[in-house]
C-alpha cells in the first residue's frame, strides 16, 4: 500500500510538473514568436529607410539661413540668421508684417548656368516674394494671400511651401520676402528659404521626404482598401467592423502624416485646401482608435467604457465643429487645435491606464492591440511636445515630420492588424472547438448518426406538431454474438456497417439516430412516405443487408428487426406514444424472427 501510494504520488507530481512545463513552453513560444515578429517588422522599417537614404540624387542646393536684414514692428535687424532665437518668441498679431531682405550672392556659376527655384515656407500667413534690381525697382515674383491692391491678409491661408522661379541674371540683386500674419500667433520665427535648380526642385523636395511619403501613401492606400473590403464584408459578418475601423485609422493617419510633412504638395499645391485636409484628418484619426479600444476591451468596467465612449463623442463633435465653423467663417479650423491636444492627452492617459490594468488578463491578440496603445500614447505625447517646443530645438525638427511620425503610425497599424488577425484566428479555433463539442454532444461517436439526446428532443418536438409524421424503430439482431465471437471491434464494425445501410436506404428522412446499444430510430416529419414506398425501403434494406453480410471480414449476418407507426394511427397521441407503438411492432417482428430461427 505504501509503495502504491508513493507511486501514485510520484505520478501525480509528475503530471503537475509536465503541465507546468507545458504552460511555460507555450509562454516562451509566444515570447519568441513576438520577438521574431518585432524583429521582422523592424528589419522592414530599417530596410525602407536605408533604401531611400542610399538612393538620393546629388543636387546643388543652397539654404539661405544667414545674412538677412529683417524689419519687424518698425525695427530693423541686420545680418540675421534663421536660427536667431530672438524671433522664436514673437507674439505676432493679425496683419503684422515681417520683411526680409538679402542679396542673391549664391555661387555665380549657379545663377549664370541654371534656372533656380526659390522654396519658401509660410505658416498661416500671406507671403509676397519679389526681386529688387540695382535701380531699386521691385519685380513681383509671387504673392499668396494678399489682395494685390491693398495688401491685406485673407482668412485661413494654411501652411505650406511656395515654389518661386527666380529670373535669370539675378546675381547681385536683392531678394525681398514680405510675410503678413493672417491671424494671431501665425509668425513663429523666420521662414525657411532654400534655392535649388529648377529642373530638380520637386525631385529634391520629394527625396527629402522619400521615407515618409512611401510609408504614408502605402498606409492611405492600404487603409482605403481595408475599409472598402471590410464595409462590404460587414454586410455578412459584423466582426469585420474592427477591420473597417482599422482601415479608417490607417487611411486618415497616413493622410495626416502626408499633409503634415507637406508631401501632399507633390500631388496638390493648393496650400489652403491641403492644410484643411491636414487638420480635419488629424481630428478624425483618433476616433477609430477609440472605437477599436471599445471593441477590444470587452472586460473593462462599465464606467471606463462610458468614459471612452464620451471621449469618442467629444472627438467626433470637435471634428464636425471645426469643419462647420470653418465653412461658416466663424473660426479657422486650426483654432480647435489646443482643445484637440487636451483631448489627445486625456485619451492617451485613459487608454494607457486601461491597457496597463488589462494586460495580465488579455489574450495574446489583445496584447498586440495594447502594445499599439502604448505606442500611440507615447507618440501622442511626443507629438504635443514637438508641436509646442520644436522651435527651440537645435537639431532639424523636420526629422519628426518626415520619418518619426510615419514610422510610428506604421508600427501602430501593424500591431493592431496583427492583434486583429490573432484575435480572429483564436475565435476561429474557439468556434471549431465549440463545433467539435456540439458534435460530441449530439452525434453518436461510433456511427456518426445523431445520438439519443437528439432523438428524445425530436420526440418532444413532435408532440406539438399538427402535420403527420412517421417513426421507424430498428433493432439489430446478432450484435451480442458479434461481440462474443469477435470482440468489441467486431461489434463496432457491425454497428457502423448497419449505419451506412440506414444512410442509403432512408436518405430522404429528416432524422437518423442511434437510441443506444443496438437500437435505431428514423423520423419522417416532411414528405412522409406512404406504406407502399416504405415497404420498398424495407425491401432495399434487406437486400443491402445481404450484400454487406457477404462483404464483411467477420462471419456475422447483418439483420435488423423493424417496426413503424404513423402519427394518425393514434389520434391526439404524443410523440412518445407513437414511438412506443413502433417499438412494440419492432419487438413483435423480433420475436417472430427468433421463433422462426428456433423452428
Amino acid at each position: 500500500m505504501i509503495k502504491s501510494r508513493g507511486s501514485n504520488g510520484r505520478f501525480f507530481y509528475g503530471r503537475v510538473f509536465m503541465k507546468i512545463r507545458s504552460t511555460a513552453s507555450k509562454r516562451w513560444g509566444r515570447i519568441v514568436a513576438l520577438a521574431l515578429l518585432f524583429a521582422y517588422t523592424a528589419a522592414i522599417m530599417v530596410s525602407v529607410i536605408l533604401f531611400f537614404s542610399l538612393n538620393h540624387g546629388d543636387f546643388s542646393t543652397y539654404e539661405m539661413e544667414k545674412g538677412w536684414d529683417v524689419r519687424y514692428h518698425g525695427v530693423t535687424y541686420y545680418d540675421i540668421s534663421k536660427l536667431d532665437r530672438r524671433f522664436y518668441t514673437l507674439e505676432s498679431k493679425k496683419n503684422d508684417v515681417l520683411v526680409m531682405k538679402r542679396k542673391l550672392d549664391i555661387k555665380t556659376q549657379l545663377l549664370a548656368q541654371e534656372r533656380l527655384t526659390l522654396r519658401v515656407y509660410s505658416r498661416l500667413s500671406s507671403i509676397r516674394v519679389s526681386v529688387i534690381d540695382k535701380n531699386g525697382k521691385d519685380h513681383l515674383l509671387e504673392y499668396y494671400g494678399y489682395d494685390v491692391n491693398s495688401f491685406h491678409s485673407g482668412d485661413f491661408l494654411g501652411s505650406g511651401y511656395h515654389f518661386v522661379q527666380l529670373p535669370q541674371r539675378s546675381y547681385g540683386q536683392t531678394l525681398k520676402i514680405m510675410v503678413m500674419a493672417s491671424q494671431d500667433g501665425a509668425i513663429q520665427g523666420l521662414p525657411e528659404v532654400l534655392v535649388t535648380p529648377s529642373n530638380h526642385a520637386m525631385e529634391e523636395f520629394a527625396q527629402e521626404r522619400s521615407v515618409g511619403i512611401f510609408i504614408t501613401v502605402f498606409m492611405f492606400i492600404a487603409g482605403s482598401v481595408l475599409l472598402i473590403f471590410a464595409v462590404g464584408m460587414s454586410m455578412i459578418d459584423l466582426g469585420f467592423l474592427d477591420l473597417a475601423l482599422l482601415g479608417i485609422y490607417s487611411a486618415f493617419g497616413g493622410l495626416w502624416c502626408l499633409c503634415s510633412m507637406k508631401g501632399i504638395e507633390l500631388f496638390s499645391q493648393d496650400i489652403r485646401t491641403d492644410s484643411l485636409v491636414e487638420y480635419i484628418s488629424l481630428y478624425i484619426f483618433v476616433i477609430p482608435l477609440i472605437g477599436l479600444a471599445l471593441r477590444f476591451f470587452k472586460k473593462i468596467p462599465i464606467g471606463l467604457r462610458v468614459c471612452l465612449f464620451v471621449s469618442m463623442c467629444l472627438n467626433i463633435a470637435l471634428a464636425i465643429g471645426a469643419a462647420v465653423m470653418q465653412k461658416l467663417g466663424i473660426a479657422n479650423v486650426d483654432y480647435m487645435l489646443p482643445l484637440f491636444h487636451m483631448l489627445l492627452a486625456f485619451d492617451a492617459l485613459a487608454l494607457t491606464s486601461i491597457s496597463f490594468f488589462c494586460w495580465k488578463k488579455s489574450t495574446f491578440g489583445e496584447k498586440f492591440f495594447e502594445g499599439s496603445i502604448f505606442a500611440a500614447a507615447g507618440f501622442g505625447i511626443a507629438y504635443i511636445i514637438y508641436y509646442y517646443f520644436s522651435k527651440w530645438w537645435d537639431m532639424d525638427p523636420g526629422i519628426f515630420d518626415k520619418v518619426i511620425m510615419p514610422m510610428a503610425f506604421l508600427l501602430m497599424v501593424t500591431l493592431i492588424l496583427i492583434g486583429y488577425i490573432i484575435d480572429v484566428y483564436a475565435k476561429r479555433v474557439d468556434d471549431r472547438q465549440r463545433e467539435k463539442l456540439e458534435t460530441l454532444a449530439y452525434k453518436d461517436d461510433l456511427t456518426g448518426l445523431s445520438n439519443r439526446t437528439v432523438g428524445e428532443d425530436a420526440l418532444k418536438k413532435l408532440d406539438a406538431r399538427t402535420q403527420d409524421y412517421l417513426l421507424v424503430n430498428l433493432d439489430l439482431n446478432f450484435l451480442k454474438k458479434a461481440n462474443d465471437s469477435f470482440g468489441h471491434a467486431g461489434g463496432d464494425l457491425y454497428l457502423k456497417s448497419f449505419a451506412e445501410i440506414m444512410r442509403k436506404v432512408f436518405s430522404d428522412a429528416q432524422l437518423l439516430c442511434r437510441m443506444g446499444g443496438d437500437e435505431f430510430m428514423v423520423v419522417y416529419d416532411q414528405n412522409v412516405p406512404d406504406r407502399n414506398r416504405l415497404r420498398q425501403s424495407f425491401d432495399e434494406m434487406i437486400r443491402m443487408e445481404a450484400v454487406v453480410t457477404e462483404s464483411l471480414p467477420i462471419d456475422i449476418t447483418v439483420d435488423a428487426s423493424y417496426g413503424y407507426a404513423y402519427s394518425d394511427e393514434v389520434p391526439d397521441a404524443a410523440g412518445e406514444d407513437i414511438y412506443k407503438l413502433a417499438d412494440s411492432r419492432m419487438y413483435e417482428m423480433k420475436f417472430q424472427s427468433r421463433k422462426a430461427r428456433r423452428d
